[in-house]
């Protein structure tokens, strides 16, 4: 038991090391959501991390999400829409909030590419077991008895370039214990099957991934996903029209700041001075808008958002007042978060950013992987870099429409 839970402790470091050396591979921060604007399309929805997150490139239409669709269509010759949930920093455990209130009913298929970050950091069996029959049992019960479930085993671990040797072999074991019981698990439910696959080859100098990649892993999963869309369609001749959106908001300029974002620098610059500035191994200006967060700009290689109630920035949302938390691991609020545990970060301290009525609609945040006391950082030093967020995020808004009436869901300063 203790040479598991020391191997376990050493993995998870392990994979946080990985993620903090692939902080300058670029990855997609703009919409998961990729629409063919035709009246009957075929819904899928993708869910996922490790490949689905889109390393090496900068847009989900050059990552899998995009080049799925592409490759369904080829073979169906229907129009795709596809809607991608997940994130590199999403483990088995958080899949839930991740999906938040999704209606899974909308979708003809469902796609689950999962848990490379469950083998690589040992996640425990059980522990596994009962999270992925939670995920398959919610997709059972809400997705319509039409739908199709396919559920992708774990590519090979030695394919990630900074696993090999032991970290490789612990993780390929780990990779095959998973895969040996998402496997059983899948053949308990009618209309869900089992994919096994082996990782495509990497484009030679880019490791990470790239659009190649994704073209040819997309074949791979359209192989089966494009026949099980075919008696998807052919179970449901009552089709009802629907466009898949990717979040409905509450701060009616949210949606514009997100796409300003992308274009503009001066957030991505912020961030950067602000590490620098605070000595932090991550930072980040983030929007929290529903049950949902959505990054501005972050120094750290996730991807466009997380959910909100796995953040620790909920709790900064609900007062007026920077939070510090000198470590997380010790703290009642955040200790057993799985975001915290795959992050392995343990110092917070962040401030909430404001609308012009006074709602908080956002945060600033910088973290540590080590803990640190509250005095290492001056909360009027995180008050003003949460002011210049802030100004560059109203500046951005107010080339949109006016925020003129409380927001609702928002919380209003006391």
């Amino acid at each position: 038991m203790l040479e598991s839970r020391a191997a376990r402790a050493a993995a998870k470091l392990w994979y946080t090391k990985m993620l903090y050396v692939q902080q300058s591979v670029p990855v997609p921060r703009d919409s998961p959501v990729i629409t063919s604007g035709a009246a009957d399309p075929d819904r899928v929805l993708l869910i996922g991390n490790g490949p689905t997150h889109g390393w090496g490139t900068v847009t989900h239409e050059l990552a899998l999400t995009g080049q799925l669709a592409r490759a369904l269509t080829r073979r169906t010759t229907r129009p795709t829409d596809i809607r991608y949930i997940g994130d590199e920093m999403m483990p088995i455990a958080g899949v839930h909030s991740w999906i938040g209130d999704e209606s899974l009913a909308l979708y003809d298929l469902v796609l689950v590419v999962l848990s490379m970050n469950d083998a690589v950091r040992l996640t425990r069996a059980d522990d596994y077991r009962a999270d992925m029959t939670r995920l398959l049992d919610r997709l059972s019960t809400e997705t319509k008895p039409s739908a199709r479930i396919v559920v992708a085993g774990i590519q090979d671990v030695d394919s990630l370039p900074e696993y090999r040797g032991v970290a490789a072999r612990l993780g390929q074991r780990r990779a095959d214990l998973l895969n040996a019981i998402t496997r059983e698990l899948v053949g308990r439910y009618d209309g869900f099957s089992y994919l096994e696959h082996r990782t495509p080859q990497a484009e030679p100098g880019r490791p990470y991934g790239s659009p190649a990649l994704y073209a040819e892993w997309s074949e791979v999963f359209a192989a089966v996903c494009a026949p099980a869309l075919d008696e998807a369609r052919a179970l449901d001749p009552y089709r009802l029209e629907h466009e898949l959106v990717e979040h409905e908001w509450s701060w009616k300029p949210g949606e514009k700041v997100m796409a300003k974002a992308e274009d503009t620098e001066s957030l991505d610059r912020l961030v950067q001075d602000a590490k620098s500035h605070f000595g932090a191994d991550v930072a980040w200006v983030s929007l929290m808008d529903g049950d949902r967060q959505f990054y501005l700009a972050n120094t750290s290689p996730a991807g466009r958002g997380a959910p909100a109630d796995l953040s620790i920035c909920q709790y900064t949302m609900e007062g007026d007042e920077p939070l510090v938390i000198e470590n997380v691991l010790r703290d009642e609020r955040t200790k057993d978060s799985p975001m915290v545990d795959l992050s392995q970060l343990r110092f917070y301290a962040g401030a909430p950013i404001k609308n012009e009525q006074g709602e908080n609609i956002g945060t600033f945040c910088v973290l540590n992987v080590l803990p640190k006391s509250k005095s290492s950082v001056d909360e009027d030093d995180l008050r003003d870099w949460a002011s210049r967020a802030q100004g560059e995020i109203l500046k951005m808004a107010s080339a949109g429409e006016s925020a003129a009436k409380p927001s609702k869901g928002a919380r209003t300063a006391r």
